[in-house]
């Protein structure tokens, strides 16, 4: 919902408070009286936010297709990196599974799959995780390197991103935004939600929140890849600056996350926790308590991290904790 919309629906209340009539507000702002009420009460609830409406859009975390479909149509992706649709849906019926070469598409778009080139890559990026010093694909894997450029992430916590999400009024909060960081090659997230967006809370966030983790697990930092918001670029950012130095790692701003990997990463992230967990809690509760509302999302967080099958070059409809599992070996020694 625009903010055009929040704001109509403000006035509403407004105005029937200032005339002292809702039928004559409802007549002037072309809503019913029906809807004045429901208004009343999910700002009364939530505030602001609860005048948003619940997006009919949905994210399919679910496979469209069964399970068993989708692993053969990524292991024949894999097999056959040259084969197109129409021949992976033959090769499909065949062994007894019928698809349609649409079907097959849409599963390799889900999977960043759709182009030979990406097919190739995943290839590489699957024989890494399985060798685990196996000399038998060593071969395998010089053959596909030479007809590719550098791969944008080599393994757990290469490269990360790190984003600022304003997630608007808040009951008796105010203003919330969540800080979020996610590992660009297993996609494992963290996030936590403060009041303010500022440099300090942005460092604050990555020196302890995250830091603490990826030194726990035995995985380095190699580059953050943030925006050029205020609180990581410019005159203002100074703490997160430090931050930065203090860390060791790479830091790399742009206006986009234009690369084939992070493209849009933070966005699409944001865009599921949103829909799988605020979008609901903040119509079904009013929050006076932060630290109630850290431990929805550190729960949803633990589902995510641990559950959710997630679509992606690396990742091939793991885990975020099951694709660092296998390619824990990957990592430099640090």
């Amino acid at each position: 919902m625009s903010n055009n919309e929040i704001r109509s629906k403000l006035a509403l209340l407004q105005l029937a408070k200032e005339m002292g009539s809702v039928s004559r507000a409802c007549d002037i702002m072309g809503y019913s009286r029906d809807s004045y009420y429901r208004f009343k009460r999910q700002y009364e609830s939530a505030g602001e936010i609860g005048l948003r409406n619940l997006s009919r859009k949905k994210p399919a975390m679910k496979n469209r297709v069964a399970p068993e479909v989708e692993a053969q149509v990524i292991e024949i992706a894999l097999d056959y990196p040259n084969y197109g649709q129409a021949r992976v849906a033959e090769l499909l019926t065949a062994r007894g599974c019928v698809i349609s070469p649409s079907g097959v598409r849409a599963i390799w778009v889900r999977h960043h799959l759709a182009t030979k080139r990406n097919r190739q890559l995943a290839l590489q990026n699957s024989l890494e995780q399985r060798s685990n010093g196996d000399n038998s694909l060593t071969s395998e894997l010089y053959q596909i390197q030479q007809d590719q450029s550098q791969l944008e992430c080599h393994f757990p916590g290469d490269v990360c991103v790190q984003d600022t999400y304003k997630l608007g009024e808040v009951g008796g909060l105010g203003v919330l935004y969540q800080h979020t960081f996610v590992d660009a090659y297993s996609q494992f997230a963290h996030a936590w939600v403060s009041t303010t967006n500022d440099t300090a809370a942005a460092a604050e966030f990555l020196l302890q929140q995250v830091t603490p983790w990826y030194q726990q697990q035995q995985l380095p930092i190699g580059t953050i890849l943030t925006d050029k918001g205020a609180e990581f670029f410019g005159s203002r950012s100074k703490a997160y600056q430090t931050a930065i130095e203090r860390l060791g790692c790479g830091h790399v701003h742009m206006r986009a996350y234009n690369g084939p990997v992070v493209n849009g990463l933070a966005a699409r992230f944001h865009t599921l926790i949103w829909n799988e967990l605020y979008e609901a809690l903040f119509k079904q509760q009013r929050f006076d308590d932060l630290d109630q509302l850290q431990q929805h999302l550190q729960q949803w967080l633990l589902r995510y991290n641990h559950q959710y099958a997630i679509a992606g070059r690396y990742t091939l409809g793991k885990t975020p904790e099951e694709t660092i599992e296998v390619s824990r070996h990957l990592v430099p020694e640090q």
